[in-house]
C-alpha cells in the first residue's frame, strides 16, 4: 500500500493477507479452469459434509452471509456442478447436491487442500501457527468495529445518528 501515509508493518500485514487471498483465488483459476478459488473451496466444503448441506450450512462453514453463499452456489449451479433440492422434511430448506462433475472436482480440490495443509504443517511449526491464528483473531476483532473507516455506509449512518448530524 503506498500513498501519503507512513508505511507501517500493520499495512504490510494487511497487504500480505490480501495477497494470500489473491493467491488462493489464482490457484483455483489455474488448476480448475472455469472456477474461481472461492468456488473451488465451496466444492471442497460440500464434499466434506456427511450429508447434503443446506444453504445455511454452507454459509456457516464458509463464514459468510447466506446471500454470499447463495451467490457462489448459484454460479456453481449454472456451470453444472450442483443442483438444489428441497429438504425431504422441510420444503423451505434447500439442500445442495453435487452432480458427478461437481463431485469429481470437489473431491480433487479437497485432496489438494489436504496436501496443502500437510505441506504447511511440515514447514510451519505449531508455535508459529498458534501465533498466526492469534493475530488473525485480533485483526478480525479490530475490523468488526472499524468498517466506517473504510466507507461502510451503514456504519456512517449509525455514526451520524449517534452524533445528531
Amino acid at each position: 500500500m503506498s500513498g501519503k501515509r507512513k508505511e507501517s508493518r500493520y499495512y504490510r500485514v494487511f497487504d500480505d493477507a490480501l495477497a494470500l487471498s489473491e493467491s488462493i483465488e489464482q490457484m483455483g483459476r489455474k488448476r480448475f479452469d472455469e472456477l474461481t478459488g472461492r468456488q473451488v473451496i465451496f466444492l471442497a466444503m460440500i464434499c466434506s459434509f456427511d450429508a447434503h448441506p443446506s444453504l445455511g450450512d454452507m454459509a456457516r462453514k464458509a463464514r459468510c452471509s447466506h446471500q454470499n453463499a447463495k451467490t457462489v452456489l448459484a454460479a456453481l449451479h449454472e456451470k453444472g456442478f450442483l443442483e438444489f433440492q428441497p429438504d425431504t422434511r422441510d420444503q423451505r430448506i434447500l439442500r445442495v447436491h453435487l452432480t458427478d462433475k461437481g463431485s469429481s472436482v470437489g473431491q480433487r480440490a479437497l485432496g489438494e487442500l489436504e496436501k496443502l495443509v500437510e505441506d504447511i504443517g511440515e514447514k510451519v511449526g505449531p508455535a508459529d501457527i498458534e501465533a498466526f491464528t492469534g493475530v488473525i483473531a485480533e485483526f478480525s476483532a479490530a475490523f468488526r468495529g472499524s468498517f466506517s473507516l473504510l466507507g461502510d455506509p451503514s456504519a456512517d449512518q449509525e455514526e451520524k445518528q449517534a452524533t445528531g448530524a
